[in-house]
């Protein structure tokens, strides 16, 4: 019986086999535009029809070269003919192992990865991904081939060359391959990169910063490749959005230990700070700041105490801008970094230390959420979520006394304040501030004024007010975290397990909750 059944299987496939042969050898002959998609259709539902078996003994006994052929064929203004091709190619392709593809189609993609059209650059950069993935040694010492992948790091479109990246960025990362990158031809080919355009340039500095994050060994190759030093000299070109790019490469680097520490001799640091001080003598370094704001947060995130200390003038700069609040795009992008830098428990401490500075900030918090536009306004209440936020595992009484004495300070009655933005009919506002409400619900001290404010506890659990999905979610998150708190009596706890129970968008059957009762008096 099972003889039977695998000669019948075999039999099939043997069908299966013919059946495309002679498929892909009809479309060789075929002229007539609309019979040639009839037939593409054909094949693409009989490869949908296929087992998974099937399709791998498809792909293994057919020359899918043929396909290829038929691509080179093809007018360029054929798009949509190349992209149903593309499309049987990669169903095929993903039937095969790496190895296989390389062993019986390499010289086809490295032919077509020269293709004028994206769609073919985008089948073949697929298929070395996979091989990138799993360390594919033919693929790991071919520099001609590496060669040509790193010159789609300049393609034209975007996609082919984010694939390329990702290629380059894996293979990089290996420190038996990163040496071969930075030397001869394909350190030659990079360096003509940087050189060919701005967009070709930062996709390069993108991959070479990535590996040079991946390890220490691979930090030392860049930097010994000189392409690392380039990308710090483009912060004296005259050119501010060569800087801007710049310092966001560099930011990315400095967030590792050893990429720190390598800018910090460089005197990058110091040399950015004295420009943010004589920023006023030059009225074209105002449009620097947001990119040393971010620069900066990014590191302080991190290193908080380092900054601060070493680098006072940035803080300082950092603070005098959300102070004066007079340019709403730089305002925009300092309450982005202080929400960065304070989202951690040593960033706390560190503005902490800064005595008057945080305090004055958080009063005028309430000035930014409640007249400024809306775009800072959403920016101002994702940055008091930052301030407040304490991850579980960081609770003591030290930091969450901290956060209650900021919070305090946002409004006489900062729950009601943050409340009303929750009830507000834009939902944009409405999920920020919950955001907002969903922090303070985290930390005991919030969850007693959640339990103590009347009213609270029956809009939180009534699932009827809320339209958006993302604030339903939202509310669930909060009305979970007050499971964890003993501020609530026996009936209410009973009552939000159920609403944690039934999941974040249950339809709601029964709205009223005894809120009068509800916090322990």
């Amino acid at each position: 019986m099972f003889v039977n059944i695998v000669q019948f299987n075999m039999a099939n496939v043997t069908v299966t086999v013919e059946w495309l042969n002679n498929k892909i050898d009809r479309l060789n002959i075929i002229n007539d535009e609309i019979e040639k998609k009839d037939e593409l259709d054909l094949i693409e539902l009989k490869l949908k029809s296929l087992t998974t078996l099937e399709l791998d003994n498809a792909a293994s006994n057919i020359d899918l070269g043929r396909l290829f052929s038929h691509i080179t064929s093809i007018s360029p203004d054929d798009r949509q003919i190349i992209d149903r091709f593309c499309g049987i190619l990669n169903v095929l392709f993903a039937a095969l192992s790496p190895n296989e593809i390389f062993q019986q189609y390499s010289s086809e993609l490295i032919q077509h990865l020269s293709h004028h059209d994206s769609a073919v650059k985008k089948l073949v950069l697929s298929q070395f991904v996979r091989m990138a993935e799993e360390k594919h040694p033919q693929l790991l010492t071919n520099v001609d081939l590496l060669n040509k992948i790193i010159e789609k790091i300049g393609d034209n479109d975007i996609g082919v060359a984010q694939i390329a990246m990702g290629i380059i960025k894996k293979i990089g990362s290996e420190p038996n391959t990163t040496n071969l990158l930075y030397s001869g031809l394909l350190l030659r080919t990079i360096a003509k990169m940087v050189v060919k355009n701005d967009a070709a340039s930062f996709r390069i500095y993108d991959v070479i910063i990535h590996i040079a994050k991946s390890s220490e060994q691979c930090l030392q190759a860049s930097i010994n490749s000189g392409l690392i030093d380039s990308l710090i000299n483009m912060l004296d070109n005259e050119d501010i959005l060569l800087q801007l790019n710049a310092l966001d490469a560099l930011g990315d680097l400095a967030v590792s230990d050893g990429g720190l520490k390598y800018i910090e001799q460089r005197e990058l640091l110091s040399n950015l700070d004295r420009k943010i001080s004589r920023a006023s003598e030059d009225p074209l370094s105002n449009l620097l700041i947001p990119g040393l704001m971010k620069f900066f947060g990014n590191i302080a995130k991190n290193h908080p105490h380092n900054i601060f200390t070493k680098y006072p003038r940035i803080i300082g700069a950092l603070f005098d801008i959300i102070e004066a609040a007079d340019d709403t795009v730089i305002l925009m992008n300092a309450l982005d970094t202080l929400g960065h830098i304070a989202s951690t428990v040593e960033g706390k401490y560190a503005l902490d230390n800064l005595h008057d500075a945080m305090p004055s900030v958080m009063r005028k918090m309430k000035n930014f959420i409640s007249n400024m536009p809306t775009e800072v306004r959403l920016r101002a209440l994702d940055s008091l979520a930052s301030i407040l936020h304490v991850d579980q595992d960081n609770h003591n009484n030290r930091i969450l006394l901290l956060t209650k004495s900021w919070f305090d300070l946002l409004h006489d009655d900062p729950v009601s304040y943050i409340v009303d933005f929750c009830k507000q009919p834009f939902i944009d506002i409405r999920l920020s501030s919950m955001k907002v409400l969903l922090e303070v619900a985290t930390q005991y001290w919030g969850q007693e004024y959640i339990a103590n404010h009347p009213g609270l506890m029956e809009f939180l659990m009534n699932r009827r007010v809320e339209s958006d999905s993302q604030c339903k979610i939202i509310k669930y998150e909060i009305i979970k975290a007050l499971t964890t708190g003993d501020c609530f009596d026996a009936t209410i706890m009973v009552r939000l397990e159920q609403y944690v129970r039934a999941g974040p968008l249950a339809i709601d059957i029964d709205t009223e909750v005894a809120t009068e009762s509800g916090g322990n008096a």
